[in-house]
C-alpha cells in the first residue's frame, strides 16, 4: 500500500508516496443455489455469505490516528479512542476518579484510565488512553433469495444484511444551548442525564448531560458505539401474467401485471427511521411501493 516516505529535511523535498506498506486480507465466500419443482410449482433458492479482514502488518513506523485508525496490528480503519465506564453520578466519584478534563462535572461520561507514559494507568485521561475499539468494516454479509413460480403467478423476495459491524452514532450529539432555546435530537430526549431527574432516572440515563459549549462528552468514545449488523427484506416482487390466448390475434403479445416493495422492513439496532447501509448519515430510510404493468407486443 502507499505510503509517505520521510526524506531529510535538507533534501527540500515534500514526502513522496512509495508502495512500501504491508496490508494482510483474509476471506472467503459461499454461493448456493437450488432450483427444482412441485408439481406446478416451480421455485428456486439462492444464498450467499462472505467475509474478510484486513490488518495493516508493515507500516514502516507511520501511523494515521483520528476516529478511524491505520496502525501496525490494527484492522484497516479500525475504530480508535477512550472506553468508558458509565456517567459520573456523585461529587464523590467524580473526585476520586481520572478526569479528561479539569471542568468535567456530575453527568459527564466516565472514561477509564487504562495506561500512561510507563505504560500503565496514572490517575490521568489522556492519549495514552486511547485503544483499539473494533473494526469499522462490515462482517459476514450475506444474501438470501427466493422465486417462486405457480401457473401464471411468480414471488420473488430478496433478503441482504451484515452479520458484524461496529457502527457510530451519526448527529446525536448536537447539545442544544439554553440560552439560545435550541432542539436535541429526539432519539436522546429524555434519555440523557440531568439535575432534573430522579437518582434512579439518572442511573439509567443512556446519555451525558447536556453541555452548552463542546465538552469531554464530545471525544470519541465507545459511548458513541453501536452493534451495526442488520437483516433487511430489500424487495419483494408479486407478478401475474395473463394468458397468451388472452391477447392472441391482438393488439400485443402478453401482459404482465406486478407490485413490488423495496426496504420494507430491517431488523437492526439503529436509531428508527435510519438506513442501516447508510450509516455514515442520518437520512432516513425509505420504502418504495411500485405498481407496474410489462406489455409484450
Amino acid at each position: 500500500m502507499l505510503l509517505k516516505v520521510d526524506v531529510p529535511d535538507f533534501a527540500g523535498l515534500s514526502d513522496p508516496n512509495q508502495n512500501a506498506g504491508k496490508m494482510k486480507t483474509i476471506g472467503w465466500e459461499i454461493d448456493l443455489k437450488w432450483n427444482d419443482h412441485i408439481g406446478d410449482l416451480k421455485y428456486s433458492v439462492s444464498a450467499n455469505l462472505s467475509d474478510y479482514k484486513s490488518k495493516m502488518v508493515d507500516l514502516k513506523g507511520t501511523e494515521f490516528l483520528g476516529e478511524q485508525v491505520k496502525k501496525e496490528g490494527s484492522e484497516f480503519n479500525e475504530w480508535y479512542g477512550y472506553k468508558t465506564m458509565g456517567l459520573f453520578q456523585t461529587q464523590e466519584d467524580l473526585d476520586n476518579s481520572a478526569v479528561i478534563s479539569a471542568n468535567q462535572k456530575v453527568g459527564d461520561i466516565k472514561y477509564r484510565d487504562i495506561s500512561g507514559p510507563e505504560g500503565s494507568p496514572d490517575g490521568i485521561i489522556n492519549s495514552y488512553d486511547r485503544t483499539l475499539l473494533g473494526g469499522s468494516l462490515p462482517r459476514y454479509l450475506y444474501g438470501l433469495n427466493l422465486d417462486i413460480q405457480y401457473k401464471n403467478f411468480d414471488l420473488s423476495v430478496m433478503f441482504q444484511g451484515v452479520g458484524k459491524q461496529v457502527s457510530k452514532m451519526q448527529g446525536l450529539m448536537y447539545y442544544a444551548k439554553p440560552g439560545d432555546k435550541g432542539n436535541i435530537p429526539k432519539i436522546i430526549d429524555g434519555k440523557y442525564w440531568s439535575h432534573y431527574n430522579t437518582e434512579e432516572e439518572n442511573l439509567n440515563a443512556k446519555y451525558p448531560r447536556l453541555e452548552e459549549t463542546s465538552g469531554s462528552a464530545y471525544t470519541f468514545s465507545d459511548m458513541w458505539l453501536f452493534d451495526g449488523a442488520y437483516l433487511r427484506l430489500k424487495n419483494i416482487t408479486l407478478g401475474y401474467n395473463f394468458s397468451d390466448k388472452i391477447f392472441r390475434q391482438k393488439y400485443f403479445k402478453s401482459l404482465r401485471v406486478y407490485a413490488s416493495i423495496t426496504d420494507l422492513f430491517s431488523i437492526d439496532h439503529y436509531p428508527k427511521g435510519w438506513d442501516p447501509e447508510a450509516n455514515s448519515s442520518t437520512y432516513p430510510i425509505t420504502a418504495s411501493y411500485v405498481f407496474g404493468i410489462s406489455i409484450n407486443l
